[in-house]
């Protein structure tokens, strides 16, 4: 979910040296830098088929596939997220309580696929909810 929905499809960084990429694009200290999550999560030559939700891309051999900077839901290097581990064991808790007691469909009301707020230029967010029916297992 977090790499077809990244909470910040975007992440701006700033140069902090001099460096030549390997695409001999030269790039001053203090430029201004902006990485575009959603499109690297989103990009069929490292995600084939990316609009489908496919837990298998997370395999450790998958992974190893990929550069380490293909997948940024939080961010990576100095600058990440100080929550990321306690994020994702905080939702693996809520889920396991949850999903052990409940079970979980799309309401009709809920728009599938999602629409995107464009006004929301920071955080990725939906117009309209997300409603669920919920049922006790």
């Amino acid at each position: 979910t977090l790499r077809k929905y990244p909470p910040f499809p975007i992440l701006n960084r700033i140069c902090t040296k001099e460096i030549v990429l390997p695409t001999n694009i030269h790039l001053p200290k203090g430029t201004l830098i902006t990485i575009p999550v959603l499109g690297l999560h989103r990009d069929p030559s490292i995600y084939p088929d990316p609009d489908k939700f496919d837990p298998e891309r997370f395999n450790t051999d998958k992974v190893a596939e990929r550069h380490p900077y293909a997948y940024l839901p939080f961010g990576e290097g100095p600058r990440n997220c100080v929550g990321t581990q306690f994020g994702y064991l905080q939702t693996k808790i809520g889920l396991v309580s949850l999903l052990s007691k409940y079970n979980f469909k799309l309401h009709s009301r809920t728009q599938v696929p999602p629409i995107f707020d464009e006004r929301s230029f920071v955080i990725l967010s939906m117009k309209g909810d997300v409603h669920f029916i919920i049922e006790p297992r």
